[in-house]
């Protein structure tokens, strides 16, 4: 049966995942993107996610052929007020994993195409109370879709920052300050509850950001089966003073994710010095992060660091939908803080 039969049939069923529906969302994700995804990644990404469960949309046809997949994975979004010395916890959604069979993209029209339908059926799925809103980073036909037809609004342009490799020569620390600071970077494969009490000392000068505490770390960094990270934690006088996250891909090291006391730059300049004596960096020309220019003195750090301002090579757009609390496209656009780490595409 044709696709256009199939729609005229309503032989298509919109409907919440099941137990089992995986196994065929692995084999659509791989055939859609010509991938070779394994399903312990969509097991972590989806089934074990500390932050709790998914809400997945599916579209399958009367064979029983998945047609078209949305899914959203929650994060903990930590908003900090001047007037409140702890923050208020809420739930965001990461949407991802946007994607209709090639034989069934000429099913429907606009809001009636296949996508359009599961995307609606997934904005009306319960999520959790404290739900604020849902993000994603989309380019070209994602995009104009999103816009058009799901109502995303566009935050920005994805920050994107890059620095030449041969520059982390020309950073240095200085020897008496490292000595009396006692500052020391490392490689870690360890996250303990020291990350999550780091985590409340120092987030409070980002203001609006993804509660990266140990459960969150761990998860993220070490338990994901596709990927190996090089997560190097500075510590001063042995205690945490920030972390930063790296990957080597090709030519590039791309720097996914990173907290630092507010302030310390030597902190940071120092898991860079050590990055560079890593052979993560071993011919490789370039470091390329996403951070946007807030808070403010994180943005001049990095200016101070050499990374340079350029357009993302693929034109990426940070997005919201389905947003909950009116204030959050305010709030996003003026405080949000997020890394490459923050998408699925680190």
């Amino acid at each position: 049966m044709h696709g256009r039969e199939i729609m005229h049939a309503k032989d298509v069923t919109i409907r919440s995942y099941r137990k089992g529906d995986e196994i065929q969302i692995v084999e659509m994700f791989n055939e859609v993107f010509t991938q070779h995804r394994g399903i312990d990644y969509w097991y972590w990404k989806y089934r074990d996610n500390p932050q709790g469960p998914p809400i997945i949309s599916l579209a399958v046809s009367a064979e029983g052929i998945l047609a078209a997949h949305f899914a959203a994975y929650p994060l903990k979004l930590s908003f900090y007020r001047p007037e409140r010395e702890k923050p208020y916890i809420a739930t965001i959604y990461h949407a991802g994993d946007k994607m209709t069979r090639r034989q069934f993209r000429s099913v429907g029209f606009g809001k009636n195409a296949l996508l359009a339908r599961t995307y609606t059926h997934f904005t009306e799925t319960p999520a959790e109370p404290d739900s604020l809103f849902k993000f994603g980073f989309m380019t070209h036909h994602s995009l104009r879709f999103g816009i058009l037809l799901l109502n995303y609004t566009i935050i920005e342009p994805v920050p994107y920052r890059k620095l030449e490799c041969i520059k982390l020569s020309e950073l240095k620390v200085h020897l008496f300050k490292k000595i009396i600071n006692d500052i020391k970077a490392e490689t870690t494969s360890e996250i303990d509850e020291t990350w999550t009490d780091f985590f409340y000392r120092v987030a409070s000068p980002y203001r609006y950001l993804v509660k990266r505490d140990a459960s969150y770390v761990r998860w993220r960094y070490l338990q994901r089966p596709d990927k190996e990270y090089l997560i190097i934690a500075v510590k001063k006088r042995a205690k945490l003073t920030g972390w930063a996250v790296f990957y080597r891909e090709g030519n590039k090291i791309i720097w996914g994710d990173a907290l630092f006391e507010k302030g310390n730059l030597d902190s940071v300049k120092s898991a860079l010095l050590y990055l560079r004596m890593n052979p993560l960096s071993s011919g490789a020309e370039f470091i390329e992060c996403w951070f946007p220019p807030r808070p403010e003195w994180w943005d001049v750090a990095l200016q101070s660091l050499g990374f340079r301002n350029e357009s993302e090579p693929n034109n990426l757009r940070f997005c919201i939908g389905n947003v909950i609390d009116h204030d959050a496209p305010e709030n996003v656009k003026k405080h949000f803080y997020y890394t490459m780490g923050d998408s699925d595409l680190f």
